[in-house]
């Protein structure tokens, strides 16, 4: 009887152990993006934007980049991916890693209202002036050097203005394109379209949402404009018009601050190829 007892105990404690292992093993296979973002589309595949997906691993979503990486800290992901300076960001304030590899390249640019084709031209207009009287540049560089940042408040919607107002969706949650500073907003993109809008003679107003409700809302509820580092996107067109692009950007990896397998790398095919060992 002892014998068959010690038997029974020993094949439970391999079904225990092989179910932790796999437990373990699935977990280590999800990267940690914020929903809706090109970084999800990049793990997972998607034919429209033109990626194949990360072999044998599976994004996990979260409403911002920031809750993507405590729960990479927390050992509930294995790595996150999302936009470079928003992953330096990241990287400065969470003590985290970034793999300072471009993984893809990509443009930003505003979505405008298909409705309104001359705010399209117009926009379009002014952001090739910010490029060519240095405006541009000046914003850019104010956030990688944190000087001379200015917060805005918004104005309150009024429909009974609409010929006067900005209505610009966002997810002020991406730093340092948009993010909340108090009650105030600030960001690269913030500063740029409050150029646009002065120079419109128009007052600005933020409608702040979920990531993946931003282009989507566009011409709804008298929302003008997209804005929050959009990666302009033949997807994303069916609901918007895009500006030209003003920033380009790319994918990056996350990981612990103590990884070391990637510090060999030297391009994005060596990124992938040392996740893909990391699951064999």
């Amino acid at each position: 009887m002892k014998k068959i007892l010690s038997l029974i105990l020993a094949v439970l404690m391999i079904s225990t152990l092989a179910l932790a292992t796999a437990s373990c093993s699935k977990q280590n296979t999800f990267i940690g993006v914020q929903s809706g973002t090109t970084g999800q589309y990049y793990v997972d595949g998607d034919a429209d934007w033109g990626f194949d997906g990360i072999a044998n691993y599976t994004s996990k979503g979260y409403s911002t980049g920031g809750l993507a990486v405590a729960d990479m800290k927390n050992g509930n992901v294995k790595y996150v991916i999302i936009d470079e300076q928003p992953a330096k960001q990241l990287a400065k304030n969470m003590d985290v890693k970034v793999i300072d590899i471009p993984l893809t390249e990509e443009e930003y640019g505003f979505g405008v209202d298909k409705n309104q084709p001359e705010l399209l031209t117009a926009i379009n207009e002014i952001l090739a002036e910010m490029k060519t009287n240095g405006a541009m540049d000046a914003i850019v560089t104010a956030y990688a050097t944190g000087e001379g940042i200015k917060p805005v408040a918004s104005a309150t919607l009024d429909t009974a203005k609409a010929d006067k107002q900005l209505v610009v969706a966002t997810n002020a949650a991406f730093a340092p394109f948009e993010y909340k500073d108090g009650d105030k907003f600030a960001g690269i993109d913030v500063e740029i379209i409050v150029y646009i809008a002065e120079q419109l003679d128009m007052e600005l107003v933020f409608m702040d949402m979920e990531f993946d409700s931003v282009v989507a809302s566009v011409g709804n509820n008298c929302i003008d404009v997209a804005m929050s580092g959009l990666t302009i996107n033949e997807k994303r067109k069916e609901f918007v018009n895009f500006t030209e692009p003003y920033y380009n950007a790319a994918q990056v990896l996350i990981v612990p601050k103590n990884e070391t397998a990637f510090d060999a790398c030297k391009s994005a095919d060596d990124v992938l190829a040392v996740l893909a060992e990391q699951v064999k």
